[in-house]
Formats: structure tokens, C-alpha cells, sequence
């Protein structure tokens, strides 16, 4: 009789080992699953960070080159003329070679087509003159810092944009 009930309960529990075994088997895949969807999304976040940084290096770029075309401007009414002397919206400059990109798009730059100021690069004034422990004056002319504003827009393959906008300075003649 012993024998008889062992092998009742043997045969209730045969089916156990099954069950666990498959439920365990899907708690891993869910795992799994959830593992390679975050690995994926990372990805795709870390591609998108990639392309705002590449259009903040561009506007970077088109600042290097304001900054250039600001000190070799001669009077403080001067303007540079777009696309001429510094690159607008329609024809901007591109920082690199064609075939380092997927698609031949690059990272370009330009002046900011809505600037707050009335042009992407400004004169806006003078600075504060200097009167106590330095001397700027250059063969019987005094100098002083003048300031420009720049605004550039900086441009990824993917149509990122960046903005910049800064105040540089120049040391003009002050009776120029």
C-alpha cells in the first residue's frame, strides 16, 4: 500500500520540474529582451548627442572665422556682405570632405539668418576706456576695445542646429 501511494504523489509531481523549467526559461528571455532594447535605445541617444555635438563644433567654426573677418575689418561702421566676406544660409561652408560622412552631407556653418542684433556680425560699441596702469597708445594714437556681436549657426549632416552668440573684441584707434 505504501508503494501505491509514493507512486500517486510521483505522478502529480512529474509535471512540476516542467513548469518551472519553462517559467524560468521565459523570466530569462524577458531579461534578455529588456537587456538589448536598453543597449538599443543607448545607442540611438548616444547618435543623437553625436549629432548636436558635431553642429556645436561647426558653430564653432563659422565663430573662429567671424572672429577673423571681424579683425580685419577696418572701421567700426563696417559690415561684412553675406555671402562675400562671411557664408549665409544659402550657401554655407562646409567643414569637411564629402566621403567622411554616410551620404556625402557634412557639417556646415553660416551666419544666423535671424540674428537679435541687425546684422550676423555688429559692432555694438566701445568698451570701457582704460585710464589706470595700462597704456594703450601706439605711435601718438590711443586705442580702445571695441565690441562686435557674433551670430553664427552651426549644422550637422542630420539637420541638427546650433546657435551661437558672443560678444568679441577688437582694438581699434579711438578717434578712427
Amino acid at each position: 500500500m505504501q508503494n501505491l501511494i509514493k507512486s500517486r504523489q510521483h505522478k502529480r509531481e512529474e509535471g512540476v520540474a516542467l513548469m518551472i523549467s519553462i517559467l524560468l526559461l521565459m523570466a530569462v528571455s524577458a531579461l534578455a529582451l529588456s537587456t538589448m532594447q536598453t543597449a538599443a535605445s543607448d545607442g540611438q541617444v548616444a547618435g543623437f548627442q553625436n549629432q548636436e555635438t558635431i553642429a556645436f563644433y561647426a558653430a564653432e567654426a563659422g565663430i573662429a572665422d567671424a572672429r577673423a573677418i571681424v579683425r580685419s575689418m577696418g572701421e567700426r561702421t563696417e559690415e561684412p556682405n553675406y555671402p562675400a566676406d562671411f557664408p549665409n544660409a544659402e550657401n554655407p561652408v562646409s567643414l569637411s570632405e564629402s566621403s567622411e560622412f554616410v551620404g556625402g552631407d557634412q557639417p556646415v556653418y553660416y551666419a544666423d539668418p535671424n540674428p537679435p542684433a541687425a546684422a550676423a556680425i555688429v559692432y555694438i560699441g566701445e568698451g570701457t576706456q582704460c585710464y589706470e596702469g595700462c597704456n594703450m597708445t601706439i605711435g601718438g594714437l590711443k586705442y580702445n576695445h571695441t565690441k562686435w556681436q557674433i551670430n553664427v549657426v552651426g549644422e550637422s549632416p542630420s539637420g541638427d542646429q546650433k546657435r551661437i552668440e558672443l560678444v568679441a573684441t577688437r582694438l581699434l584707434a579711438v578717434g578712427y
